[in-house]
């Protein structure tokens, strides 16, 4: 997991990225996250969205805002499973 730390005016953040590689709950409890399939499987978000090889989904708050849910992933296929988030969590 790589941390970078950023100060955008008077409000510090921490970018995380974390890897997922089998089926689970990805917590949010940050400002906005990002996922990006980089496996060959296909994972389908929260029983919803599915997300092919290379496609990616933002969800961005305003300032000041959390979101706080339990994404469910699910992956499908016999290739690999990948999955990256990148959060942005205030400190």
């Amino acid at each position: 997991m790589s941390e970078f730390t950023i100060k955008a005016g008077f409000i510090e953040y921490d970018v995380n990225f974390i890897t997922y590689g089998q089926n689970g709950f990805v917590t949010s409890n940050c400002n906005s996250i990002a996922f990006t399939n980089v496996g060959s499987n296909p994972v389908t978000i929260d029983n919803t969205l599915v997300l092919q090889q290379n496609q990616s989904l933002a969800i961005e708050g305003n300032a000041g805002e959390i979101i706080n849910k339990q994404f469910l992933i699910t992956f499908s296929g016999a290739g690999t499973n990948n999955l990256v988030t990148i959060k942005k969590n205030y400190f």
